[in-house]
């Protein structure tokens, strides 16, 4: 008899949970479709997932450290920016500039955010990756780590820093693997 009540239990609290669940409001979700490569990348506050129709084929792991967002996989730092350069396990593999200019070896990206808005409640920039003149990626995008930034507030720079670095890890990835 006891066991029923504890099966009743569990069966009500899962139902409760399945009800009132719902996904985060305070940070939300932006896309980039690389109109190259055709592919989606969906960026949640941790993850970068990469997927090429339903089919995903990458996903990237970010924690915030000291410098900024960087990619791990396991305990292991995969990619990260120090000091405006890029790293791949340790190794310098290209450079990230404030203006958004982004190397790795010798192809040269620029990253632009454009037309300032609010996604999600907080700023948004449209975002615009070229390879020389082509238009390679684009979407719109905001800070996902500005809601957990209260005090003190992440600054305009900071932000943008944030998306531009999101970006690079994707396009490092995309040209590197991981």
């Amino acid at each position: 008899m006891r066991a029923t009540r504890w099966i009743a239990l569990a069966v009500m609290m899962g139902l409760a949970l399945v009800a009132f669940a719902r996904p985060a409001r305070a940070c939300g979700v932006w896309h980039l479709t690389d109109h190259q490569r055709k592919v989606d990348v969906e960026y949640l506050i941790e993850t970068a997932s990469v997927r090429k129709a339903k089919r995903r084929i990458g996903v990237l792991y970010m924690v915030e450290s000291p410098t900024g967002l960087r990619v791990t996989e396991g305990r292991r730092v995969v990619f990260d920016i120090v000091d405006g350069a890029l790293r791949r396990r340790g190794k310098r593999v290209g450079t990230l500039g404030a203006d958004g200019a982004l190397t790795i070896g010798a192809r040269a990206y620029t990253i632009a955010l454009t037309d300032p808005g609010t996604l999600h409640g907080m700023p948004s920039w449209h975002v615009e990756v070229k390879d020389g003149d082509t238009v390679i990626a684009a979407g719109d995008a905001s800070s996902l780590c500005a809601g957990m930034h209260r005090d003190p507030p992440m600054s305009e720079a900071e932000q943008q820093d944030e998306i531009r670095r999101r970006v690079a890890y994707y396009l490092a990835w995309r040209q590197l693997g991981k």
